[in-house]
């Protein structure tokens, strides 16, 4: 395991927590986390800026869909996967969205057939993408 997939796992594991506990993320935690990874980039493994922005492009497409589904996916989990994409790379942070996205699908499917959520209920993502790290740390 890499440095920044364990520095990821840390972050996505802290702020699970704090969804599945408050349905908010830290925001200041979140940017120090974001921050320290850009420093870590640049001055530790001599990162280009190029890179670490297209690290950031998917998070930054869920932050426009939270934009366009007025919240349907929420800021924080867009800041999240921006955070995760810096300390992990472009690959794994893809790796990462893709894994958490089926098992998100999967549990929201059986929960909706055992009718313990509506399709109107939402659920916390961040501990899907906790789950999806894990699932690229064991790939």
């Amino acid at each position: 395991m890499t440095v920044g997939l364990g520095a990821a796992l840390g972050i996505l594991g802290v702020h699970a927590v704090m969804d599945v506990q408050k349905k908010r993320v830290n925001l200041i935690l979140m940017g120090i986390c974001l921050a320290a990874g850009v420093i870590w980039q640049v001055f530790g493994q001599k990162t280009d800026v190029g890179e670490i922005l297209l690290s950031c492009l998917p998070g930054a497409l869920l932050l426009a869909m939270a934009y366009l589904t007025e919240q349907k996916i929420g800021y924080g989990d867009g800041w999240i996967v921006v955070t995760a994409g810096v300390w992990t790379g472009t690959w794994d942070v893809f790796l990462i969205l893709t894994g958490g996205m089926l098992v998100c699908a999967v549990c929201s499917g059986v929960l909706l057939a055992l009718k313990k959520v509506r399709r109107e209920d939402s659920l916390p993502f961040i501990p899907f993408l906790f789950v999806g790290c894990i699932g690229r740390i064991l790939l």
